[in-house]
This record gives C-alpha cells, sequence and structure tokens, in this order.
C-alpha cells in the first residue's frame, strides 16, 4: 500500500511548501491525507460488499456499466500520465549519477536512458498480472523511499541550518493564487486509490498484523457511530494497513516538503533533486534511492490501466446474466484474449516512453493529474458509492415500514399510509432505487451520514477540478 502510494508526488512537495508557506502545507497534507484515507476505506469497505476484485468492477457492480466505462477511461489517462511522470524523474535521476560518474556522454544521454529503462527494464515488469508477483519490488521501494526521503531532508535541514537564520525566506502561511497550484500537487501525492481494491483482495482473510490502538474484533467497534466500523476481521486489516501507510507517508511527505522548502526558501524546483548540487554524493544515493522506489510504482500504476482498458473492449454482459464473482484473479476478463492485453501493455509502456522523451516539466504533468483525472478517482467516484449505500438503506427501510403499516391496516388506502414528506412520484423512485440504487432512480436525498459525507467528497472533487482548470486557463 505504501509503495502504491509513494512515488512521484514526494518530489514535488517542497514546491507545494513553497507555494503554501510552512504551516500551510502542513495543514494541507494533513487534511487531504486523512481524507483520502478516508475514501480508502470506503472503496475496501464496498470492494467486500460487492465482492469486487479492481476498482472498475466495483464501480460496475455498485453504479452501473456507464460510470466504469467512464472510470476505465479516465484510468487509462490518469495512470498513462503517472507513468510518464515516473519516466521523467528516471530519465532524470540515472542522467544526473551517470554524469557524476563520468560515464560517456553517449551512456549517460537522458533520451537513450528513457528509451531502455522503457523497453528493457519497465516493460518486462508490467507483464505480471497479479500484484503478489511484484512483491520483493515493492519491499525494495518502499526502503528505498525511506533512505531517499531521509537523505534529502537531512541534506536539506544541513542546508537550511548552515544559513545564520534557518527561517530565512520562509514564510508560515501563503495565501494567494500560487497557492492553488500546491492542491492538486498534494492530492497526487497521496493517490493509490486505483489499486486498492485489488490489494484488498488480495489480503489475506484474517490479519496476522493490526495497529495496536485498533481492536482486533469487527464487532468492538460497532458502539462508535462517526468511525469506521468494519463488518470483517480481514477489513479490520485493511484498515491496519491504510492507516499504517498513510501514517507512514504523511510523516514522510511532510518532513521532505519541510527541509525542501527551507533550504530553498526563494525558488525550489518542481522536482526537489534538481534543485541540489549534482555532484554530492548523498544526493546522488538519494537519486538511486528514489530510482527503486519509481521503478516499482510504474507497474503498479500500469495494473489498474490495464484492468480499466480490458473493461472498455470486454463485450457488454447480456441482460440477465449473472456475473461470475469468484473467478480468478489473474485470469483475463470473459471475451478480452490475451494477445490484447500483451498488445495493450506494449503500446502504453512505448507510448509512455516516447512522451517522457519529449515533455520534462514534472509539475505540470502533476498538476493536471491531481486536478483533474486523480480527484475523480479518490474523491467523486466513493462520494457516489456513500451516496448510493445511503439511497439502498433509506429506500428498503422506508418502504419495509409502508409494507408493515399496510399489513396492519389491511384495507387502508395506500395514500393515508404514505408520510406527509413521502409523495407519490418519491414513492415510486424509493421502489426502484430499493434493488438498484442510483442506476434506476438517480440521487435521492437520504437523510443518512454517508449521503452528508458522500456529497461532501462529491463538492471537494468539483472544487479541486475548477482550481485545476482555472489555473490552466489563467497560467
Amino acid at each position: 500500500m505504501a509503495n502504491s502510494t509513494v512515488g512521484a508526488g514526494v518530489l514535488s512537495l517542497p514546491f507545494a511548501f513553497q507555494a503554501t508557506g510552512l504551516l500551510g502545507g502542513l495543514i494541507l497534507c494533513v487534511v487531504v491525507g486523512i481524507t483520502e484515507a478516508l475514501t480508502l476505506y470506503v472503496l475496501s469497505k464496498f470492494a467486500e460488499r460487492y465482492k469486487a476484485r479492481t476498482y472498475v468492477e466495483l464501480v460496475r457492480r455498485a453504479l452501473g456499466r456507464k460510470l466504469a466505462v467512464l472510470l476505465s477511461s479516465v484510468l487509462v489517462v490518469a495512470m498513462f500520465g503517472a507513468c510518464v511522470a515516473y519516466l521523467i524523474i528516471l530519465s532524470d535521476n540515472l542522467s544526473s549519477l551517470a554524469a557524476a560518474a563520468n560515464l560517456p556522454r553517449w551512456i549517460a544521454d537522458r533520451h537513450r536512458i528513457t528509451a531502455f529503462l522503457g523497453i528493457g527494464v519497465l516493460l518486462p515488469m508490467c507483464f505480471p498480472r497479479q500484484l503478489t508477483a511484484l512483491a520483493r519490488m515493492n519491499q525494495v521501494a518502499v526502503l528505498g523511499f525511506l533512505v531517499g526521503a531521509g537523505l534529502v531532508a537531512y541534506r536539506g535541514f544541513t542546508i537550511a541550518f548552515s544559513r545564520p537564520d534557518p527561517l530565512e525566506g520562509v514564510e508560515l502561511l501563503v495565501v494567494n493564487y500560487d497557492s492553488l497550484f500546491a492542491i492538486p500537487i498534494i492530492v497526487f501525492g497521496f493517490n493509490c486509490h486505483s489499486t486498492v481494491v485489488s490489494i484488498f483482495h488480495e489480503l489475506e482473510p484474517t490479519p496476522t498484523v493490526v495497529v495496536p490502538v485498533l481492536p482486533s474484533s469487527p464487532s468492538a467497534f460497532r458502539r462508535f457511530r462517526y468511525i469506521p466500523r468494519p463488518a470483517s476481521r480481514k477489513l479490520v486489516g485493511m484498515l491496519s494497513v491504510i492507516m499504517a501507510s498513510t501514517s507512514l507517508v504523511m510523516a514522510v511527505y511532510v518532513t521532505v516538503g519541510i527541509s525542501g522548502y527551507m533550504a530553498f526558501p526563494d525558488n525550489v524546483s518542481s522536482n526537489i533533486l534538481m534543485s541540489f548540487d549534482r555532484d554530492d554524493i548523498m544526493v546522488q544515493i538519494a537519486r538511486l534511492a528514489v530510482t527503486l522506489i519509481v521503478m516499482g510504482s510504474y507497474p503498479l500504476t500500469h495494473h489498474p490501466a490495464r484492468a480499466g482498458f480490458e473493461h472498455l473492449v470486454k463485450p457488454a454482459t447480456p441482460a440477465g446474466a449473472v456475473e461470475p464473482l469468484d473467478s480468478d484473479v489473474d485470469a483475463l476478463p470473459a471475451g478480452v484474449s490475451r494477445l490484447t492485453s500483451v498488445a495493450f501493455t506494449l503500446a502504453f509502456v512505448l507510448s509512455s516512453t516516447a512522451v517522457a522523451e519529449v515533455v520534462t516539466d514534472l509539475g505540470v504533468v502533476l498538476h493536471l493529474l491531481g486536478g483533474l483525472c486523480i480527484s475523480f478517482i479518490i474523491f467523486f467516484l466513493p462520494g457516489l458509492l456513500l451516496i448510493n449505500a445511503a439511497i439502498l438503506k433509506y429506500s428498503r427501510t422506508v418502504l419495509e415500514e409502508l409494507e408493515g403499516q399496510e399489513d396492519g391496516q389491511g384495507v387502508a388506502d395506500e395514500e393515508q399510509t404514505l408520510p406527509s414528506s413521502l409523495t407519490q412520484p418519491l414513492l415510486q423512485r424509493l421502489q426502484s432505487a430499493r434493488d438498484k440504487g442510483i442506476k434506476k432512480s438517480g440521487i435521492i436525498y437520504a437523510p443518512r451520514l454517508s449521503w452528508q459525507f458522500g456529497t461532501a467528497l462529491l463538492v471537494l472533487s468539483v472544487l479541486v477540478a475548477g482550481v485545476t482548470l482555472l489555473t490552466v486557463i489563467l497560467g
């Protein structure tokens, strides 16, 4: 989970802190981190309820095929952009390392390095269909994340405290137009929602390790109202994974963001490693560590993109047909050939490599991805899932009460049994919503906490997308 979260975002945190100030960046990281952790739990909860193995499969079963097709398209675009960002980082890091090692210019050439990485290294890593096949690489990547972040933070604080006043030029809180650019970057930094359903599917049913502050039994959560209440031991384990990984990533992000901003308060690059001296040995080691992170992140990011593409090309399930819920996760979807899957992987890796040969500005890539595609994945769809669940429960509760009233009153007129606020058109929509939710009824107000939280997530998604479009248009 931690490796699914970390990646290109960590290198842009000092840039975001410069735009919002020391305290502003800290507050933004904490708020976004907690919000995204909650939406991770929401996705895991509904993945268990609908027995889904991928994000696309979850949306299709809960919200309908049209939204699943839209999600598939967004996933392909968003994950493609993220992989371009990863290749930019890899190329920058390895070309710098090669130059520092005084290797021949043709070896240190950025374009040759990009091509070799895409075709010779990353392409073979993208063919496995199970995330567990990358487990060893993921462990190395998380270790690389900690080492790299630690070295960057140490060097950043060293530079800052070498000045008479370490806080010279550093502002605590910045609220201006430039601050808007920080929001999508931090939103992107905590994103791992595209793979969380697959991770939950592969998680063991009974967790062996649980965060100490959490009870191991689901029944212990039932007395609480305003915190997650997992219904199974597996979901308790997933909650532990989410809490541990989010806390770790947040702590490292804040440390890197603060140290990088303090080191270069006036002008920090969108890739903090590019701000340091190229000949600094410690920074070069950090580059190598970050390279390991990104090498693990690329195939993890490709995984949901491939699943999204396969859903797009998968033949529609005939009306009334029952889709199998427990098929092997390693198997191809029905109607999708292995040749089609392999061809997509080839096209995905080769085209992302080609784009990374041309595009070199990491900040622009992360800004667009975080504000448009990623906000749809991490805020909008979890919000709809919560609203859908609230509508389902509310409609069933109301209709069961009405049926009970009719049974007790015998031949009483139906209109007399309806609550004053429940009109006949609304009753018909509730009857449609009882089994299919918003797929049949559309959005109906349901006086439940999950409906309110889901609506807040929808509003947040629209605001983040609006901020991104505004900054892109105005420049």
